[in-house]
């Protein structure tokens, strides 16, 4: 009953937002798929920049990368989302890429008056296809990416292309200062779902490459959607990568805060790593899973 309960609640809600959008399903991609608690307009953990499209960009000495990364919710939400994603270096300073993501949620049951299943479930999922070029000159990285979009609620269908830009600074104005900004599935025609990014960090110890810890801030508004501000920090020691922030949105009325963490390990061409967010209203965690491997 309570499997039933918490399905037939995140229905009435995806429900309601699916009204106001142009392609069903937009909600399951404000999930952080692909991100190890860093924020989203900095990470370089997944190749192919989904949210900055400039964070696609290989360092030198990199010819390409490959990754995959998979989220899952608790079972009484049944939330998935799954990346694939790859990286080339067409040329010194230029970096072509590609990535497929997916998202759904799961045992949204079909009912009248009572607890009662009728028939199969309600489907409600969304596919997004990138495809991106990303440039670097020395300190200043910048990408643009092409986008197509489906989704799905019940008998609703839709598809939509966008394309989003971003850029990256590494040092700005001269100081150690961190920059990047970006924007999420801009379209012309439903400009109010577009999430606009930023985020800047500073380094607090960096001994060396092995030895680093950075801390920042980050803020994200969606048109009609609602913000959210994240403070995290990022290092590294050695081998081991570490990051975790505390993640403030305010949406429709409501603030929730939950807290991220993640993990990882660099041995040699491969990154493993594992994250964790807290889940809002009580609810519980999602999990996040992560693997990708460099060719030099």
């Amino acid at each position: 009953m309570s499997r039933f309960i918490f399905a037939a609640f995140w229905w009435i809600c995806f429900a309601g937002a699916a009204a106001a959008q142009q392609v069903p399903a937009r909600d399951l991609l404000e999930f952080p798929v692909g991100l190890l608690a860093e924020a989203a307009p900095l990470s370089v953990q997944m190749p192919a920049g989904l949210w900055n499209p400039a964070a696609a960009a290989l360092p030198i000495g990199t010819r390409a990368a490959i990754g995959f990364a998979a989220l899952t919710s608790p079972q009484d939400l049944g939330v998935d989302l799954d990346q694939l994603a790859g990286a080339y270096r067409v040329r010194q300073n230029l970096t072509a890429s590609l990535s497929l993501t997916t998202a759904s949620i799961s045992d949204i049951l079909r009912t009248e008056t009572d607890p009662t299943s009728l028939g199969a479930e309600i489907p409600y999922r969304t596919t997004l296809f990138s495809a991106g070029l990303a440039m670097s000159n020395r300190s200043v990285s910048y990408g643009l990416a092409a986008r197509y979009r489906n989704g799905t609620a019940d008998n609703e269908h839709g598809g939509e292309f966008g394309m989003d830009a971003g850029v990256t600074v590494d040092r700005l104005g001269g100081t150690p200062i961190r920059l990047a900004a970006s924007t999420f599935l801009f379209t012309f025609a439903a400009s109010r779902e577009t999430s606009y990014l930023v985020a800047a960090d500073v380094p607090v110890i960096n001994r060396d490459s092995a030895h680093v810890l950075r801390v920042g801030q980050a803020f994200g508004h969606t048109e009609g959607r609602g913000r959210e501000e994240y403070s995290f920090a990022t290092g590294r020691l050695g081998l081991l990568e570490l990051s975790g922030g505390l993640s403030r949105t305010f949406a429709f009325g409501n603030s929730n805060h939950r807290w991220r963490l993640g993990s990882g390990l660099r041995y040699a061409a491969y990154t493993l790593a594992f994250a964790r967010e807290q889940g809002a209203a009580g609810l519980g965690a999602s999990y996040q899973f992560l693997l990708k491997r460099t060719i030099q």
